[in-house]
């Protein structure tokens, strides 16, 4: 039996298999983790009187300490990388709370942008990376849109932070407005500046479920609602009380939403969202005669943690 010729055709695909492995070799792409989380921290104030907010609340200094323990605790086990708060009343109280209760957590750079709200109540950034901030003008409504531009891995990438109308007044039209202006900018002002797409992650407390008017509107523009992978009962992110039916409406106000280059573009790309409800963050109470699972919120003299459950996502973000 001649064994030469086998020999030899393995030998020639054993050293090819090495010269093509040893090529490639240099050009593996190697996949980073980036999370991405928003909370609606409810109620962040100080202790000091502002007079030109209208209907600003003033805590004690104990009650200021209560709030940002427990807000740094829920933030903690988010460990997110970058987080987008909303209802902050100043940057003082973001640099408190990243330099005093999350002090190990690396979150050095923060941004907020000081609106006109008559409560004082602000949207905020926090980040573990760099970034550079700018506010968008929705017409008609007391606060903006905050926009960071963050860099990995030669990547640019922009995350969007919001804070629409709520619906103790309606408001529907207003919210529409809002999300014309985040598709405008996300679709002609991030691309005329980039000279090209490049992922976007629009997050925050739109005080819209995904079935309303205003996210349709975003999903119509090629936008994805990242809520929308998880179950209808699973998704909802705070309690709503409707005064017309009297009932406690479970509804998913807080939101991820992507473009296509962070959905699953070349260098960045979305795997997962999850809504994150800590036991100590639940309060169990009987409301219209049914039992509900909600937030443990901030309620007359009590200090809790929030009304809104935060929401996270997972990315990867690919290069060498």
């Amino acid at each position: 039996m001649n064994i030469i010729a086998p020999l030899r055709a393995l030998l020639i695909s054993a050293l090819l298999f090495g010269f093509l492995t040893s090529c490639t070799s240099d050009k593996t792409v190697q996949a980073e983790e980036l999370t991405v989380a928003f909370w609606n921290v409810e109620n962040l104030f100080d202790e000091y009187r502002n007079a030109l907010t209208k209907n600003e609340e003033v805590l004690r200094s104990d009650q200021v300490s209560l709030k940002m323990k427990n807000d740094a605790r829920v933030i903690n086990q988010l460990d997110a990388d970058i987080i987008g708060l909303a209802e902050v009343e100043n940057l003082d109280l973001v640099r408190r709370l990243v330099d005093g209760y999350l002090a190990q957590r690396g979150y050095k750079h923060i941004a907020l942008i000081e609106g006109k709200d008559t409560r004082g109540i602000d949207v905020a950034l926090i980040s573990r990376y760099p970034f550079l901030a700018t506010t968008i003008d929705i017409p008609g409504f007391s606060r903006d849109i905050l926009a960071a531009r963050f860099s990995m891995k030669g990547q640019p990438f922009y995350v969007v932070v919001n804070h629409w109308k709520s619906r103790l007044q309606g408001g529907e039209q207003v919210r529409v407005r809002s999300a014309k202006v985040a598709a405008d900018y996300i679709k002609k002002t991030i691309r005329q500046y980039e000279g090209k797409t490049v992922p976007v992650i629009l997050l925050g407390d739109f005080n819209d479920t995904p079935a309303d008017k205003s996210l349709k509107y975003l999903e119509q523009q090629g936008l994805t609602n990242t809520m929308l992978t998880i179950s209808k009962a699973k998704r909802w992110t705070l309690g709503y009380y409707n005064r017309d039916s009297k009932k406690m409406e479970l509804m998913c106000f807080d939101q991820i939403i992507i473009n296509s280059e962070a959905k699953s573009g070349t260098k960045i790309r979305w795997k997962k969202t999850s809504v994150v409800r800590p036991s100590y963050m639940i309060s169990r109470r009987k409301i219209s005669g049914v039992n509900h699972a909600l937030p443990l919120d901030d309620y007359k003299d009590r200090i809790g943690y929030s009304d809104h459950f935060p929401v996270i996502a997972t990315f990867e973000v690919l290069g060498k």
